[in-house]
């Protein structure tokens, strides 16, 4: 479901998110830092109404596991509109061979030099999302 919520702003239902996300490949995880907000590029893919992404070890996991609230988003561009659609929930580091080889994860191919041996899944409470044309479009 989509609604209009301005000129030729649309805002997305829940399974139009979904569907966008699974269709994206690069996002971005915002974590919660002592002294702020940090945001990092990751490869991703989407399962079961979770996302899920590799990691190297680092400041990333360090502020996911202290502070495990995250945001995530991915944007893309479907039917000549541009879409952004954010995801808002609870990170956790996958513990268990099972879990990790369940959620596919590990196919996932980086666009980073690093090699990502730790996995997480983001379990959202709350997904939203947005279509437009940009201005340049309608103009024509």
């Amino acid at each position: 479901m989509t609604t209009t919520t301005g000129r030729d702003v649309q805002e997305l239902g829940p399974d139009a998110c979904w569907r966008l996300l699974g269709s994206a490949r690069l996002g971005r995880v915002a974590v919660v830092l002592d002294g702020g907000v940090d945001i990092f590029p990751v490869n991703f893919l989407v399962k079961d109404r979770s996302i899920y992404f590799g990691s190297a070890p680092g400041s990333k996991l360090v502020d996911i596991t202290e502070h495990p609230v995250v945001a995530f988003e991915a944007d893309g561009i479907e039917n000549r509109r541009r879409w952004s659609v954010v995801a808002r929930g609870r990170a956790t580091r996958l513990g268990f061979d099972s879990e990790i080889e369940e959620s596919g994860v590990m196919d996932l191919h980086s666009l980073a030099p690093t090699d990502k041996w730790n996995y997480v899944r983001i379990e959202p409470t709350a997904v939203t999302g947005r279509s437009f044309r940009s201005a340049r479009q309608r103009a024509v």
